[in-house]
Parts: C-alpha cells; sequence; structure tokens
C-alpha cells in the first residue's frame, strides 16, 4: 500500500486544473476522431508524463516494457488516470473524478486533510 502524501492545497489544486484539463483534451480528441478508435496507450503516455512533471508524486525512473515507456512506481495512478470515463451527467471529465483517483489510488491528498497533525516545514 503507498504511503500517504500530502501535498500543499494550492499546488494541489493547481494539479488537479491541469490533470482534469488534460484528459478532458483527450477525452474531446477521442471524440472528434470517431468512430476512428484512438490509441489508449497515447492516454496513458500523455498523463504519464504530466505526473512526472508535476513532481508531486515519486514515479522513479522510466522504463520501457512492451513498447511503452512506464514509471517504476504508481503505474496504477497512471493507468487509472488514463482510463478515466466522462462524468455521466456532464459528458466530460470532472476534477472531482481527478480528486477521487488521487487520493483513492495515487493517496495524495491536499494538506487540507491532513487533520490532526502537526505540520512541519518538511511537510509542506
Amino acid at each position: 500500500m503507498n504511503s500517504v502524501t500530502y501535498i500543499a492545497n494550492d499546488r494541489y489544486a493547481f494539479e488537479v486544473a491541469a490533470l482534469t484539463a488534460i484528459l478532458r483534451a483527450i477525452l474531446d480528441e477521442r471524440i472528434a476522431a470517431h468512430p476512428r478508435p484512438t490509441d489508449p496507450a497515447e492516454a496513458y503516455e500523455r498523463v504519464h508524463v504530466a505526473l512526472r512533471a508535476a513532481r508531486f508524486v515519486d514515479l522513479g525512473e522510466p522504463r520501457v516494457i512492451n513498447g511503452r515507456v512506464e514509471p517504476e512506481y504508481h503505474g496504477d495512478l497512471v493507468e487509472a488516470l488514463a482510463t478515466l470515463e466522462p462524468d455521466a451527467v456532464t459528458g466530460t471529465i470532472e476534477a472531482d473524478q481527478v480528486k477521487l483517483t488521487l487520493a483513492e489510488v495515487g493517496v495524495i491528498l491536499p494538506l487540507s486533510e491532513k487533520e490532526g497533525e502537526i505540520v512541519t516545514a518538511l511537510d509542506i
């Protein structure tokens, strides 16, 4: 099981917004290409790059497995984000879906969720 990672609230909000925008762009491209199928590996790769650039989770060294660049750690988080389905009501990827995936799969939460614990400078 992954240990809990807390991120400063403003950075967490920024990263959620960035990931949501990337996932919405991927969805829009899939819709525009319909009925031609899109490559699911591309979504995985774009989410992987976004998480690696954000640097709020340690993905370890990149490695090539079966012709796909994968992270050493947290591949399950990359996969979960890359395969998010659009919200049934709005028809798009919502920030709440990204937050839920970060929490459930990556165990990544905003610092405001760290209740009852003393926050040190190293935690921020």
